[in-house]
């Protein structure tokens, strides 16, 4: 066992919190001298890639963006990521093949010689497909388990606020919070390239292969000349960064020259996608949940009755026909708001829905949507009614119409 970082988490929870001092104050010890060094698993950079500057989630808006690496840099030939963070690294892979050849760097190196893309772009609808199906059997035998016996969706959708009150902000449920989460990488963002395939939790590992070898400081300032910033966390793994001259010149070859222009053109608001599965999201965990068949039973006059009840299947049209949009759209609310790390008052929570029913009413789903989504990402204080918000709102719709406008 390494005597000064550790190398699993097999450990007592002191010689893990000491080793992990010793680790940062090495890595981040290069700050100064290469400030792309980056810790993303501190304050905003944790949320890098994956939300805009208004802290609303966002995904890679066409795949016809994602563009694949130079063959010679891959491990598996099906990875992609941004097409110009691919020409970025590819540029860099290309430096390091140059001074290998020249003898300016080690040719031995197994990580820092020969950039090999090990991971990049994940899809994040697929990463929560795989979360979701696991966190809904977990919610589906919780309410077996319980005997919630569930006669209705109705009764099924009061269930589940009930039981998503506690672990929401832990173990989101919609996707767009899932986004956010610490259960999404941040591969998702289409920015992230990772070069080696090692442990994540061993930091004597990342000391030896990384910080000790000798090609380390070639490294950093390579990154940054061409606009990546280096993991702290994971050393291995190259992040671009949007604000940085450097990548901004390649992202000016697709038309993405500005920072706020990246945002906006190569992204969505994960929102819009994932609010029209949402009802077919919730008809599977109701349908997954209830019981085929529910025995009852009662006293009358002096007998035992027994009643079979059988709940409800619905297809998605009948729910559609039953349940109407501004149905769903409040219970999305709802459940967002348990997500989010926002406080909210029960009259804020209630004046906040209101106020976007309204705004869906008159402006429509998309406009109601990135209201509420701006008030409850965003580190801001909601209060009152619409009209106290009015100048906020009416900035975020005015923003909305003259960017699509």
């Amino acid at each position: 066992m390494s005597t000064y970082y550790k190398e699993s988490n097999a450990e007592t929870t002191v010689k893990l919190f000491d080793k992990k001092v010793l680790y940062d104050a090495k890595v981040l010890g290069y700050v100064e001298k290469y400030p792309n060094v980056t810790n993303f698993n501190f304050g905003e950079k944790f949320l890098y890639g994956r939300v805009n500057r208004t802290f609303i989630p966002i995904q890679v808006a066409n795949y016809e963006d994602l563009k694949g690496f130079a063959r010679a840099n891959l491990a598996d030939q099906s990875m992609s990521a941004l097409n110009f963070v691919v020409d970025a690294f590819n540029a860099l892979a290309l430096q390091f093949t140059k001074c290998v050849a020249v003898g300016k760097i080690n040719a031995d190196d197994p990580y820092l010689s020969s950039l090999i893309v090990y991971k990049a772009y994940e899809n994040p609808m697929r990463l929560y497909s795989s979360y979701k199906n696991g966190y809904f059997a977990a919610l589906s035998a919780n309410f077996k388990k319980t005997r919630a016996n569930l006669k209705s969706f109705d009764q099924f959708v009061e269930q589940l606020l009930s039981v998503l009150r506690l672990p929401a902000k832990t173990a989101p449920f919609t996707q767009t919070a899932f986004v956010k989460s610490r259960r999404c990488p941040i591969t998702v963002s289409g920015l992230a390239v990772e070069i080696a395939d090692l442990i994540p939790s061993n930091d004597d590992k990342k000391i030896n292969a990384f910080v000790n070898s000798k090609t380390w400081e070639f490294y950093l300032n390579a990154c940054k000349s061409y606009g990546f910033m280096v993991d702290a966390s994971m050393p291995w793994r190259l992040v671009a960064d949007i604000g940085s001259s450097a990548m901004l010149e390649y992202a000016a070859k697709y038309g993405l020259g500005r920072t706020d222009i990246v945002l906006w053109s190569a992204y969505e608001y994960s929102h819009l996608s994932y609010f029209n599965n949402f009802r077919s999201d919730l008809l599977y965990l109701y349908n997954l949940s209830k019981e085929k068949t529910i025995l009852e039973t009662q006293e009358c006059n002096g007998k035992t009755i027994t009643n079979i009840i059988t709940p409800p299947t619905y297809s998605l049209t009948d729910l559609e026909a039953n349940y109407s949009e501004t149905y769903f759209l409040d219970l999305y609310f709802k459940i967002r708001i348990m997500e989010d790390e926002s406080k909210f008052a029960d009259f804020e929570q209630e004046s906040l829905i209101r106020d976007c029913l309204q705004i869906y009413a008159t402006r429509g789903l998309n406009r109601a949507l990135l209201v509420f989504e701006t008030i409850v990402n965003k580190p801001f204080d909601y209060r009152g009614s619409l009209s106290y918000n009015s100048k906020h709102i009416q900035a975020v719709l005015d923003a909305a119409d003259n960017l699509e406008g």
